[in-house]
């Protein structure tokens, strides 16, 4: 669904349902380089859960124009600014990779808008390193290889899915190929200089979920064991798969969400 909002088209998946006002939101975040259809499996299954869903493509990401964001802190303001002109109050956010660093800084700074929290393949700090940022800047797609072959788990690598009909290494390309090629040098920026994870996670006073990687090289599972150490009441489950867990494991990573969800009622 397309919107004109701050003088620019942008574009949000709400599965091809219209949003209802009293039903309950979901707002999915990507991460660096992504767009919405990084949750393409999510949105389809809550959207027949009877579930209002917004994910957006941010500034410059796969349908959406306008200025790319260049920090997280900026990221946090445009998604709470397209909530509120959307009429949505309130949600429940799940952010993959960086999509974690957005909703942990939406969830201090903006907490009145926070049902829910959960957080997929994240972590409080996604340092890069400058090998891969150098390459984002200078070779564009030998960076989408890199990132897409280190985001898989063994299976992933031999384009073995569960998902019938789909290469996870292809449709990993294609997604980050929507963008301008600029866009996943400034997201990698971006998550280097975030610093603010820690203390806005300790911030947090509802019961939250964190879905993590076994495999996961791009947000080692190391570090997400830390950020649900540091928030007050984080539930936690291990899946055994690469950091594109949403596309490598989509019925469990549903299922946990669901159950998730119930938990909150």
């Amino acid at each position: 669904m397309y919107k004109d909002f701050k003088g620019n088209k942008v574009y949000f998946s709400t599965g091809g349902i219209n949003l209802v006002n009293d039903k309950e939101t979901l707002c999915f975040v990507h991460g660096a380089g992504q767009n919405h259809y990084s949750f393409t499996q999510q949105i389809r299954y809550f959207v027949s859960q009877g579930y209002n869903v917004v994910a957006p493509d941010f500034p410059g990401h796969g349908f959406s124009e306008g200025c790319q964001t260049t920090s997280i802190e900026e990221d946090m303001l445009w998604l709470a600014e397209l909530l509120a002109f959307l009429k949505i109050e309130k949600a429940t956010f799940i952010g993959h990779s960086q999509g974690c660093l957005t909703i942990l800084e939406l969830a201090e700074k903006k907490p009145e808008l926070v049902m829910g929290l959960v957080f997929v393949a994240g972590a409080m700090s996604i340092p890069v390193n400058d090998f891969l940022i150098d390459t984002s800047i200078n070779n564009p797609e030998k960076a989408y290889d890199l990132m897409v072959t280190w985001g898989q788990d063994s299976y992933g690598s031999f384009s073995i899915s569960d998902w019938p009909g789909h290469n996870h290494l292809a449709e990993g390309n294609a997604v980050m190929k929507m963008n301008d090629p600029s866009v996943l040098s400034t997201d990698l920026k971006s998550c280097n200089l975030y610093e603010n994870g820690k203390q806005a996670a300790s911030t947090i006073n509802i019961n939250c979920l964190a879905v993590l990687a076994k495999f996961d090289m791009m947000t080692p599972l190391k570090k997400g064991l830390q950020m649900v150490e540091n928030i007050k009441q984080c539930d936690y489950k291990i899946l055994e798969c690469g950091h594109f867990l949403p596309i490598e494991k989509p019925k469990e990573l549903n299922a946990l969400i669901k159950n998730y969800l119930n938990s909150l009622k």
